[in-house]
């Protein structure tokens, strides 16, 4: 059912791998449903601490403002996400991997059902974007950060479309940097993680 009411605000699936992460916490009544819900959108929003919700697997995540900058408080659209991942960085990100924050939306589809969701690219470096797409997955590719309240039962997903490797890098070390990462698994990697931090999300 949770899949029933995120569907209409993902992205179309057209290339590549499509992955969906949930976890999803059943509540004793839809007015404890919604307090808690409320409590996992402020959770979500605050990004910077997705590191210690998703456990010691996760990677660093670093909400900044539009030149790069750390930024604390809630995610907005615009923003963008600095996200360290275990191993070589970017020369691109210069030594991170980015994603920009397209749209971020609370919709109240009726009085049972409401939807919180988080949408993120990857992205150029804030303030270097001359060098290309700073992040081993293609442009095309977007991860939703969703939270759904259906009835008494609260659930969390991280939906990830049309994952291609980044291999069209301007750098020579980042493609090959891309190549070896999207091979060796970082999407299937990155689907442990998204199960760490939905877990995370509803505890």
């Amino acid at each position: 059912m949770g899949d029933n009411i995120a569907a209409p605000f993902l992205p179309a699936q057209y290339v590549g791998e499509a992955t969906t992460t949930s976890e999803t916490k059943d509540l004793l009544n839809e007015e404890a449903a919604s307090a808690f819900f409320k409590n996992a959108v402020l959770r979500l929003a605050d990004v910077n601490n997705w590191e210690s919700l998703s456990g010691s697997m996760s990677s660093g995540f670093q909400l900044t403002d539009l030149a790069g900058k750390p930024a604390s408080g809630p995610a907005e659209t615009g923003m963008y996400i600095r996200i360290d991942i275990p191993g070589p960085g970017t020369h691109a990100g210069k030594g991170f991997d980015w994603v920009k924050i397209e749209q971020k939306e609370h919709i109240m589809l009726n009085e049972h059902q409401e939807v919180f969701f988080i949408r993120a690219r990857p992205s150029e470096h804030p303030i270097q974007k001359s060098a290309g797409i700073a992040h081993f997955l293609r442009k095309e590719a977007s991860s939703s950060f969703v939270l759904m309240r259906n009835g008494p039962s609260v659930t969390a997903a991280v939906y990830g479309r049309n994952e291609v490797p980044n291999t069209q890098s301007a750098d020579l070390g980042d493609r090959i940097r891309n190549a070896v990462v999207g091979a060796t698994g970082a999407i299937g990697i990155s689907k442990l993680q998204w199960k760490a931090l939905v877990k995370g999300l509803l505890e």
